[in-house]
């Protein structure tokens, strides 16, 4: 079960180097992009002229900032288990995100099932990052792309699992904490649609908006990420 290796880390990190077979991912994903002036200055060559000619042709420089892209992903990815059939398709996503070079920061995490304690940059290494830490870091400029199928036996998302840590709040519990602390939020889900009749998947699709995994569903994620941009 997840619990039994929860701690053992017996899971594959996803590659970054995987083939775009969907072009439409990266436009899809190019379409949070969110451009506002707040960048350094830069002259204004257009307005200094209109306003040199609306001085009497005294020379009037006007300055304007930069565009900047203010967006900041964070990609939160399940790893192992019932995922391992869709890994090819989270790579795909995965590589996209990481290609685009678009947003002002991204940043990915892996965990299994949901995340409890703790989230990983690197199951290999054991390179991890306390789940509080993480949370405590996220702003409202962060969007936030989970991926998962969401479906696990009930006890591992609802029951508190500490792994003998101090906080041992459940897996539902540390989702809320994700959407309360960055409401522009998604879950993407890699089976079908006809598949989420789930203890786990509905209580998990009540916390976050759930989209398939799959070209027109990461459209819909990100028109819903959109919203707050």
């Amino acid at each position: 079960s997840a619990i039994a290796v929860a701690t053992e880390r017996q899971w594959e990190d996803y590659r970054t180097d995987g083939t775009l077979d969907h072009r439409d991912l990266t436009v899809a994903l190019r379409a949070l992009r969110r451009l506002v002036r707040e960048g350094r200055h830069e002259l204004d060559v257009d307005e200094t002229i209109r306003s040199t000619a609306r001085n009497a042709g005294e020379i009037e420089l006007v300055e304007r900032r930069q565009r900047e892209n203010q967006v900041h992903l964070v990609l939160l990815m399940d790893a192992g288990g019932s995922m391992a059939p869709h890994a090819r398709r989270v790579e795909q996503l995965f590589t996209a995100a990481a290609e685009i070079r678009t947003f002002r920061s991204l940043t990915t995490w892996m965990f299994h099932n949901v995340p409890y304690q703790w989230l990983w940059r690197d199951y290999a290494t054991n390179t991890r990052t306390p789940t509080a830490e993480v949370l405590a870091g996220l702003t409202d400029r962060h969007r936030l792309i989970f991926v998962g199928d969401a479906s696990m036996a009930p006890y591992e998302l609802f029951s508190a699992m500490g792994f003998g840590a101090e906080d041992r709040r459940s897996g539902l519990d540390w989702l809320r904490a994700f959407r309360e602390r960055c409401p522009s939020s998604v879950w993407l889900n890699p089976d079908p649609k006809s598949w989420w009749d789930h203890p786990t998947v509905s209580a998990i699709g009540a916390v976050f908006p759930m989209f398939e995994l799959n070209v027109e569903g990461l459209r819909e994620g990100v028109k819903r990420l959109r919203r707050a941009v």
